[in-house]
């Protein structure tokens, strides 16, 4: 048991170079954060009448620990054990000079210290900080009780303290491994698994020493040549004597023969100088797990191309390396919004769960797959998991350009992902499925000011049911933080997003569906709608607007998205679902088109909108909801979309202070 003890708080001996930049820098804050304690606490024995200056050389003493530590020590950690003493020595000087009616409650600062120096990743720290905590108090409490307590306390108050800062101490210490093994540990796992690909890559570099690479070449006619390496059957089969390169990988890699057909047409055309046409050749291909990278060489008879060289390697350790760092950097970009918007990352979790299981179990549906595809794409696009977007947007390429459903390798590759994903965040971001409820202080105060008041109790309780209801000032300050995100990552610079808000409550999870699908109109209103700086500068415009809203009209329930951007361009709607075959003659004909799969007014997809998709998505969404969806152009320019919503006991909607639910 003590060897198992022993191991939890003692990290292990090597430091990595990760770890040691981290508690350099923490080490630095954590030195401007003892300087400032020193005219905080003058401060306060001013207040208190018990001698700043003494305050004053007495905190100057003991930042002489952490300054000596921080100059002397080479090893970052043996500088954060220093500083895990010194945080209770500081706590200890501001219960002494605290002294007063106020002097018990100061004895928070210890605990709130204890909690804080988990930042170091080093349970031995707090470790430190608690035998320190205990020393002081014991001594204390010996020697100058009036330094400790502002009564006569007598030991078993002591105990009571110690017994606090145990039970905080043990929290702490295991949310300090934690934080080591799942985030400081995780380089640890990256260097261990790079250097197995490293390995791996060696003895694949070895064996295409012996054997070489992929190598064959094709006439202009696109006629491979008899000879080949013999790798290549292995990985894509024998070729049939005189068989094309498009139509040996046709078999194998169907969207790439196509691109590579394609391609060659613009070599052929010689409209483009030779290496810029080769270019335009696809690069890359994957069969099942593994990848593969395509290079060209031109073999020329003067000026004439009369053959091709195609070298094929297999790319796939690198592949998954790059692979590894990405999942490293989508984890640490989600801590960060975790520490920013934890319910909504929360929520993203849960939504994203249910996609990526439709994903994976749905197989015949191709509208369905192709709307929870660019959803789940975009929402994690947004969330910063880049990991997941890129899955989503290869399927979405695969289902637009070759009308196929993700393959069975690409949904267990989704489905390895998002577990992996969340195995690594579960611990980091707590149990997803934990609810609790949020307040703030004008709710409080105005509760207590009816209990205060004698309000009637249905009045009361119908408030206190509401709280459990999501407000749509919170939902809607998210998104605006979504759409400034995504207009900086779009180049549209920073954009103005402004929240009309109608006091308004709604069931969590009963909008989460819809509030997921209500991305993709902030996407199209950034993407599509706002222009770029330079074209709204030349329009004599300033920096882009948006507007979310949600307010009761007439017993409904509104919710809109307005921009000041270019606007719908109705006529090239009107063009598209010409083209489609869709009704087009009158305004509302071309609404509906507007939301039709498939019809976008662009001709090529961006990373974020154009495949015809979202619009489609939300309207389906809405529809669910029980609700209707308009568009219209906006007064001065721009777009509004709007949804109508009945106000049923379905769902929850809470308005105002003391409101009944309806």
């Amino acid at each position: 048991m003590m060897e198992k003890l022993m191991a939890f708080l003692l990290l292990p001996a090597q430091v990595s170079a990760f770890e040691q930049r981290y508690l350099a820098r923490m080490n630095r804050v954590a030195l401007v954060f003892f300087a400032l304690h020193v005219p905080v606490f003058a401060l306060i024995a001013a207040i208190n009448e018990t001698n700043p200056m003494l305050a004053v050389g007495l905190t100057m003493l003991v930042m002489a620990g952490p300054l000596l530590a921080m100059f002397s020590f080479e090893n970052a950690r043996a500088v954060s054990l220093v500083y895990g003493f010194t945080a209770m020595l500081m706590g200890g000087l501001l219960v002494h000079f605290g002294q007063g009616p106020v002097q018990i409650e100061m004895h928070f600062y210890f605990f709130a210290l204890l909690a804080m120096l988990s930042v170091f990743a080093n349970p031995m720290v707090i470790v430190v900080g608690a035998l320190t905590v205990a020393l002081h108090h014991a001594l204390g409490w010996a020697l100058v009780p009036s330094s400790v307590f502002n009564y006569q306390a007598p030991l078993w108050v002591v105990a009571v303290h110690a017994g606090f800062v145990v039970l905080e101490s043990v929290a702490t210490c295991f949310i300090a491994r934690v934080f080591f093994d799942n985030v400081i540990g995780l380089e640890k796992i990256v260097e261990a698994r790079t250097a197995q690909l490293d390995a791996r890559n060696q003895d694949m570099r070895l064996v295409l020493d012996h054997v070489q690479q992929g190598l064959l070449t094709v006439d202009r006619d696109l006629r491979m040549s008899n000879e080949s390496s013999r790798v290549i059957e292995s990985w894509l089969g024998v070729p049939e004597a005189g068989q094309s390169f498009p139509t040996y990988l046709e078999a194998r890699a169907p969207r790439v023969a196509h691109a590579f057909t394609m391609g060659w047409e613009q070599v052929l055309a010689d409209m483009l100088p030779l290496e810029l046409a080769l270019e335009q050749l696809p690069r890359s291909f994957q069969i099942e797990a593994r990848h593969f990278r395509m290079e060209y060489t031109p073999i020329l008879h003067g000026a004439q191309l009369v053959q091709l060289l195609i070298v094929i390697s297999d790319m796939t350790a690198e592949v998954e390396r790059e692979k590894l760092e990405l999942e490293q950097r989508d984890v640490m970009r989600i801590l960060a919004r975790v520490a920013a918007d934890k319910a909504g990352v929360l929520e993203f979790f849960v939504e994203a769960a249910e996609q990526v299981a439709t994903v994976v179990e749905s197989r015949g549906d191709m509208r369905l797959q192709k709307r929870v595809v660019h959803t789940l794409k975009g929402n994690a696009m947004i969330f910063g998991v880049q990991t997941i977007a890129r899955m989503c947007e290869r399927m979405e390429t695969n289902i637009d350009e070759l009308g196929q459903l993700p393959s069975d390798a690409e949904r267990a590759e989704l489905a390895d992902s998002w577990s992996t994903l969340c195995a690594k965040l579960e611990l980091l971001i707590g149990e997803r499925k934990s609810q609790h409820i949020e307040i703030d202080d004008a709710e409080y105060d105005d509760i207590l000011s009816a209990v205060l008041r004698g309000a009637p109790r249905d009045a009361v309780a119908s408030q206190i049911r509401s709280w459990r209801f999501e407000p749509t000032q919170r939902r809607l300050a998210r998104i605006a933080h979504q759409a400034a995100s995504l207009a900086e990552r779009t180049g549209k610079g920073a954009i103005e997003v402004e929240i009309l808000d109608g006091d308004m409550r709604l069931d969590a999870k009963r909008w989460a569906s819809f509030w997921s699908a209500f991305v993709h109109c902030v996407r199209n209103s950034v993407d599509h709608g706002i222009e770029s700086p330079e074209e709204r500068a030349g329009r004599g415009k300033g920096p882009g607007k948006l507007q979310l809203s949600t307010r009761l009209e007439r017993g409904d329930l509104l919710i809109a998205i307005s921009d000041d951007g270019r606007g719908v361009n109705w006529a090239r709607v009107a063009e598209k679902a010409r083209e489609r075959g869709l009704p087009h003659q009158s305004h509302g004909d071309l609404v509906e088109a507007l939301f039709a799969d498939g019809l976008s007014t662009r001709d090529e997809a961006s990373e974020y909108s154009g495949r015809g998709v979202g619009m489609s998505a939300v309207r389906a969404s809405c529809h669910e909801h029980g609700g209707t969806v308009t568009v219209h152009d906006r007064v001065g320019g721009g777009t509004v979309v709007e949804f109508r919503f009945p106000t049923t006991s379905e769902y929850a909607i809470v308005r105002g202070p003391l409101a009944e639910a309806v």
